[in-house]
């Protein structure tokens, strides 16, 4: 009797489980049908242009002669140099303010919830609203240069997007707010998993608050830095949309990104005339190639985060 109660529990069980998981699947099908549409047939469509001439009328086979003319392409390589030095100027000042705000609002504030909403606001406004709104403080005649001059720090308006280092500076700002605010709330979950009776211990040896942030707090939250770092480098390598709303490229397409460019002279409706689609296709596949080894790379050299703790 005891073995056919066990038994029917266990085939209960099992038609649950199973009820379950299909209840899953239903639930993410909708996510698996846009993905496979919206990316993996664009991807693999991408990857077969590269090797065509196609101008959106013929195709034709060209080989590896897309590859050649990529190597010589000097405004790319640029393009691609700057997108680099986006990540430089971008993630070593986003981190860190970040991480000073998440660590302030682990405290025990008033309106703690108020102030995490606030800092994560910008990250769902449109990109195009944020550029447009960083660009208009920074023109000719917007508050910037308005303020600027009033105190007497400029003689005359600064013409901020004339300058190839004034324009990034700009762009990695704007860039920097717009997605800060997701970095405070990653940083506020992992600092909530960090134990109160760690810091207790530490301050009964007499550590001091900044000890304990560098020698305890660190350490403990290292396996998350590590991944919000890497969606850092992510983020920042594809920056795209800032660029073609606040300079397009300018001045003299000093400050394209690799995907701005590519967007911006290679996409049928936004590049003027006619323009060799697969050559575009190229440039996004060795780009797409680039990125993968960088961030490949971090992935294998920032693995002992995990080990610390």
């Amino acid at each position: 009797m005891k073995k056919i109660t066990a038994k029917a529990k266990k085939v209960k069980y099992s038609r649950g489980y199973k009820s379950d998981e299909r209840a899953c699947y239903i639930m993410l099908l909708p996510q698996i049908i846009g993905f496979c549409v919206f990316t993996i047939v664009p991807l693999v469509w991408a990857m077969s242009l590269a090797w065509t001439y196609y101008d959106m009328i013929s195709t034709r086979f060209v080989g590896f002669d897309n590859f050649r003319i990529l190597c010589k392409d000097t405004q790319y390589w640029k393009a691609l140099l700057n997108t680099i030095m986006y990540g430089i100027m971008k993630i070593p000042l986003e981190l860190p303010i970040a991480l000073i705000l998440a660590v302030l609002l682990s405290k025990k504030i008033k309106f703690k919830g108020i102030y995490r909403g606030i800092y994560y606001l910008p990250h769902v406004i449109s990109l195009a609203l944020i550029a447009l709104t960083f660009s208009n403080l920074f023109n000719h005649f917007g508050v910037i240069n308005g303020l600027f001059t009033k105190f007497g720090l400029f003689d005359a308006p600064k013409d901020w997007f004339n300058n190839k280092w004034s324009a990034m500076f700009i762009i990695v700002l704007a860039d920097i707010w717009g997605s800060f605010g997701v970095n405070v709330l990653y940083f506020v979950a992992a600092l909530a998993n960090v134990p109160e009776d760690v810091y207790e211990s530490a301050k009964l040896d007499g550590a001091t608050n900044l000890q304990c942030f560098f020698k305890m707090t660190l350490p403990l939250i290292a396996p998350t830095l590590q991944i919000i770092l890497m969606l850092s480098i992510i983020g920042t390598l594809g920056i795209n949309e800032m660029i073609l709303v606040m300079t397009n490229g300018g001045p003299g397409g000093s400050t394209f990104s690799a995907q701005s460019y590519i967007f911006s002279n290679y996409a049928p409706g936004m590049a003027s005339g006619t323009v060799n689609v697969g050559y575009g296709c190229a440039m996004s596949l060795v780009t797409g190639l680039i990125l993968a080894t960088i961030t490949g790379t971090y992935m294998k050299f920032s693995s002992k985060l995990n080990d610390i703790y």
